[in-house]
């Protein structure tokens, strides 16, 4: 298989420590690389042992990654981004103004954000995750157009990689869309994706713009003879290689001033994005599912990582407060086991040091 034990391991032992901490329901993480698609890391926690397997709930099963879908919230922002910058609708100098956290639209019902803005770029709209500066984004594209970008990066369709009970996530059809629904897409409400699908939409933005194929198996032995399981790891082109650079530029100020700004690992650069989203349980949105995307280092992007946290307890239901720092356990012990991103952290470290007494 491609999968690094000992990562795994690293990122097993922290979903337990933060739904420990957080008294989440559950929590999941894929770790791939962005440029063939090879899965190193998987994991889901509740975890069971396979030889007492009748020990466990049947719930403990669960593979959480390609068999949990879920409403991700604002991680799926880099959806209508990339939209407004690849067919020139919008530049990340556009601004807009955010109605100072609270905006009417047309069903009547008011959408909010988690702080105050008045007037603001398309870049710090992505940064401080406004979602009333993506609804008046979405004003300039037709739901036709958005529904198109949503399948180019992947989303409503298995990935066939070959392990049982992936889930597909939901697009509803145009047809069922309402006036909002556009609106409502573009910040991660009224769509469900697993976060398989995540990893490789923001592989796309790591790899300068290819939709990868996810591939869990190395090689393959057979009486003795070893062969490299080959897979085409290219599906298709989906955004440009300017595009998915600004994204990634945009992902970088997001964990300096923005919302993942705790993130920070002094000497190593990390791009993501935040997302704390509702769940709908019986109808009615009582629960929270927290999530963070990163691609990292983000100046030679190497590695995707997600980490989605489900039903933190109130505090730990902010991102930040959960997928942010599990995240950040997770990279920092591998910085610890990989000498070439010790190496790479160190030399930052030396260059930035340099910069600054020569200032």
């Amino acid at each position: 298989l491609t999968i690094d034990i000992d990562i795994q391991k690293i990122i097993q032992e922290e979903l337990k420590a933060i739904c420990n901490k957080s008294d989440a329901k559950s929590a999941n993480a894929i770790l791939m690389n962005p440029h063939n698609g090879d899965i190193i890391a998987m994991s889901s926690y509740p975890e069971f042992n396979p030889n007492k397997y009748n020990e466990y709930s049947i719930d403990s099963y669960k593979n959480r990654v390609i068999s949990e879908s879920y409403e991700p919230g604002s991680t799926l922002k880099i959806v209508p981004l990339a939209l407004a910058l690849d067919s020139d609708i919008s530049t990340l100098q556009d601004s807009f103004y955010c109605e100072n956290g609270k905006y009417k639209l047309t069903n009547n019902l008011w959408l909010h954000d988690h702080e105050e803005h008045g007037e603001l770029s398309l870049e710090e709209i992505m940064i401080y995750s406004s979602n009333i500066g993506f609804s008046k984004l979405s004003d300039s594209f037709k739901n036709k157009i958005l529904f198109k970008y949503l399948k180019y990066f992947g989303f409503g369709t298995k990935t066939f990689i070959p392990l049982a009970n992936e889930e597909k996530g939901t697009i509803r059809n145009l047809s069922n869309w309402s006036t909002t629904s556009k609106k409502y897409i573009s910040i991660g409400q009224e769509i469900s994706i697993t976060n398989l699908q995540l990893a490789l939409a923001y592989s796309a933005i790591a790899n300068n713009g290819y939709l990868v194929k996810p591939n869990i198996i190395k090689k393959i032995h057979k009486n003795k003879i070893e062969k490299k399981y080959i897979v085409n790891k290219y599906i298709r082109k989906v955004i440009s290689k300017e595009t998915a650079q600004s994204i990634l530029s945009t992902l970088n100020e997001v964990t300096k001033t923005g919302t993942a700004k705790d993130i920070n690992l002094k000497g190593y650069k990390i791009a993501g994005k935040t997302g704390t989203a509702q769940k709908s349980i019986n109808g009615e949105y009582t629960k929270f599912i927290s999530t963070f995307a990163s691609i990292f280092p983000s100046d030679n992007p190497e590695y995707v990582l997600i980490v989605t946290i489900d039903e933190p307890k109130y505090g730990y239901h902010w991102s930040s407060m959960s997928a942010v720092p599990a995240s950040k356990e997770i990279i920092k012990k591998m910085i610890i086991a990989n000498e070439d991103l010790h190496y790479a952290v160190t030399n930052n470290n030396q260059q930035n040091a340099k910069e600054t007494n020569k200032n």
